[in-house]
C-alpha cells in the first residue's frame, strides 16, 4: 500500500498544493489529473525522490510505502521499488541501442547477463515490444521511444510504477498497447499511478480518479455504476473527454490521404506554401518521397507513429538536408528560419535563456504584447522563473506564445497538446484561429483527434 498523507509542496513562496491524501493498493491503477501546472508532475517527483534535488522546494506531510515513510530515502534507494516513465522519455535514456537501454538498469543491479536477457525477452513479449529490440534509439519516433521507456521501467519489476503523460506522443495503436501494458502491470499486483490529461483510454481501467484542483486533491472511486459520473466530473473540472474521438468523426473536415513513398504529388498552385520533391532516406531506404502544398489556415498532419511526419517537418524547416525545395508565394525559400516558427515535440531543445520573460523577448521587443500573451497563457506570474522549471504543459504554452508574437508566416507545431488540459487546449485553439486570421499557414502534427474535432481545419493523413 502507498499512502500520501497530508502532503504539500511549495516552490519558493508559491504553494503548489497542500493537504493531499491518497491511498493506492497493489493491483490498482490511479489516474491523477487536473489543469496544466496544478502539480501532477511535482507529486510524481515527490514519490520517486527527484523533487528533493531541486532547490527552494519545501514539502510537508508524509509518503509511506508498506507502512514506512520513504521521504528520507535517496533517489537511489527509492529506485529499488519505484519505476518512473517521464513525460519526455529521452530524459531517461543512457544508451543508443534499445536492447542496451533495457539492460542498463539491470546491469547496475549486478544481475547476471543470461538473467538480463531472460528478463528482456519476458517483458518485451508480455508488453508486445519485441519489434523495438536492437534499434538505434535516435531513429525511433517519439511514440516508439515512449514504448521503449515503458518496457525498460517494467523490466525493473518494481512495486510502484508512475507514468507522467505516457500517451502524449502515441498514436491510436500505441495507446491500445499502452493500455495493455498498464493492465499487465495491474495483473502483476503493481501499484500504478498515471498523471494524464488524455483520459479516454483510462476510463474503464482506473480504480480511482484523483483531481488536483485549487491546491487540493479530490479523489473519486471509479467502479461499477459510478462510471456514469465521469462526464459530469469532466464538465465540473474542465477535464479532457472520457469518450474517444475516432477518425470517422473528422469526416466533416477536408481530409486528404498523402502517400509518402512513390513521388506522391498533392499540390495546389493557389496554396501559399509548396513543398516540391521532398526526399529522405534512412539505411538506404526511402522514408520520404513526395510533394505537397498547404493553404492559409489550420492544417493537421496525422498518421501512425514512425510513418514520417516529423521527418517531413525537419525537411520543411531545414533541420534535415537533402533533395527538395520549398516555395512561399511561388518564391524559393532559401533561409527557412526567416519564414518558419516551430514548436518542437520536445520543447526543451528550444529554451535557451534564464527566465520566461527573456525567452519571449528573443522574438519580440514589444513589452505590452509580451505581457498580453503571457497573461493569456497564464504564464505572466512566472515571467521571472527559469523556463526549465516549468511543467511540460507550461513549456509548451511558452513556445506557442513565442510563435504567436513572431511575425513569421509559417507556424509549425509538433504534438502541441501534450501536457495541456482542456482549458489550455481551448485557449490554444483560439490562438490557432487568430494566427489563421492573420493569414498564416499553420501546420499541426498530432495524434489528438479531440483537438482536431474541436478546432476544425484541413486534415492530411500520411501513409506509406
Amino acid at each position: 500500500m502507498l499512502k500520501i498523507k497530508d502532503f504539500g509542496i511549495k516552490y519558493k513562496e508559491k504553494t503548489i498544493f497542500e493537504k493531499v491524501n491518497l491511498e493506492i493498493g497493489r493491483g490498482e491503477i490511479v489516474v491523477v489529473t487536473g489543469q496544466s501546472g496544478c502539480g501532477k508532475s511535482s507529486l510524481l517527483k515527490a514519490i520517486n525522490g527527484v523533487i528533493t534535488e531541486a532547490g527552494e522546494v519545501q514539502i510537508s506531510g508524509d509518503i509511506e510505502f508498506d507502512g514506512k515513510s520513504i521521504l528520507e530515502k535517496s533517489i537511489s534507494n527509492r529506485s529499488r521499488f519505484v519505476s518512473t516513465v517521464f513525460q519526455n522519455p529521452k530524459t531517461q535514456f543512457y544508451c543508443i541501442n534499445t536492447t542496451d537501454e533495457l539492460a542498463f538498469a539491470l546491469e547496475n543491479r549486478n544481475i547476471p547477463r543470461d538473467k538480463i536477457l531472460e528478463i528482456i525477452e519476458e517483458y518485451t513479449e508480455k508488453l508486445h515490444t519485441a519489434s523495438l529490440l536492437d534499434k538505434n534509439i535516435f531513429t525511433l519516433s517519439g511514440g516508439e521511444k515512449q514504448l521503449v521507456a515503458i518496457t525498460g521501467a517494467a523490466c525493473m519489476d518494481n512495486n510502484i510504477y508512475i507514468f507522467d503523460e505516457p500517451s502524449a506522443s502515441l498514436d491510436k495503436a500505441a495507446i491500445e498497447l499502452l493500455k495493455k501494458m498498464l493492465l499487465g502491470l495491474k495483473a502483476m499486483g503493481k501499484i500504478i499511478i498515471v498523471a494524464e490529461h488524455r483520459l479516454y483510454y483510462l476510463a474503464d481501467i482506473m480504480g480511482k480518479l484523483a483531481i488536483l484542483h485549487q491546491k487540493e486533491m479530490n479523489v473519486l472511486k471509479v467502479e461499477g455504476t459510478q462510471k456514469y459520473l465521469l462526464d459530469e466530473i469532466a464538465k465540473q473540472y474542465e477535464l479532457r473527454s472520457f469518450r474517444e474521438i475516432v477518425k470517422q468523426e473528422l469526416s466533416s473536415l477536408a481530409c486528404n490521404t498523402i502517400r509518402l513513398i512513390g513521388g506522391n504529388d498533392y499540390r495546389n498552385t493557389s496554396d501559399l506554401l509548396n513543398c516540391d520533391k521532398f526526399l529522405a532516406n534512412y539505411d538506404q531506404h526511402h522514408i520520404l518521397d513526395m510533394s505537397i502544398s498547404f493553404p492559409v489556415g489550420i492544417n493537421f498532419i496525422i498518421g501512425e507513429n514512425g510513418v514520417g511526419k516529423t521527418t517531413f517537418i525537419k525537411k520543411l524547416s531545414g533541420l534535415s538536408k537533402g533533395p527538395g525545395r520549398s516555395f512561399w508565394e511561388n518564391k524559393r525559400i532559401k533561409k527557412n528560419y526567416e519564414f518558419i516558427s516551430m514548436v518542437m515535440q520536445d520543447v526543451n531543445y528550444q529554451l535557451f535563456t534564464e527566465s520566461v520573460w527573456q525567452e519571449i523577448s528573443i522574438v519580440s521587443s514589444d513589452d505590452e504584447l509580451k505581457k498580453k500573451v503571457l497573461t493569456e497563457l497564464d504564464l505572466y506570474d512566472k515571467k521571472d522563473f527559469h523556463p526549465q522549471i516549468l511543467s511540460g504543459g507550461e513549456k509548451q504554452r511558452l513556445l506557442i506564445g513565442l510563435a504567436k508574437v513572431s511575425k513569421k508566416p509559417i507556424i509549425v507545431l509538433d504534438e502541441p497538446t501534450s501536457g495541456l488540459c482542456k482549458g489550455k487546449m481551448m485557449k490554444m485553439i483560439n490562438y490557432l484561429h487568430e494566427m489563421e486570421s492573420l493569414g498564416k499557414v499553420v501546420i499541426v502534427i498530432t495524434h489528438d483527434y479531440e483537438l482536431i474535432h474541436k478546432c476544425g481545419g484541413n486534415v492530411f493523413e500520411f501513409v506509406r
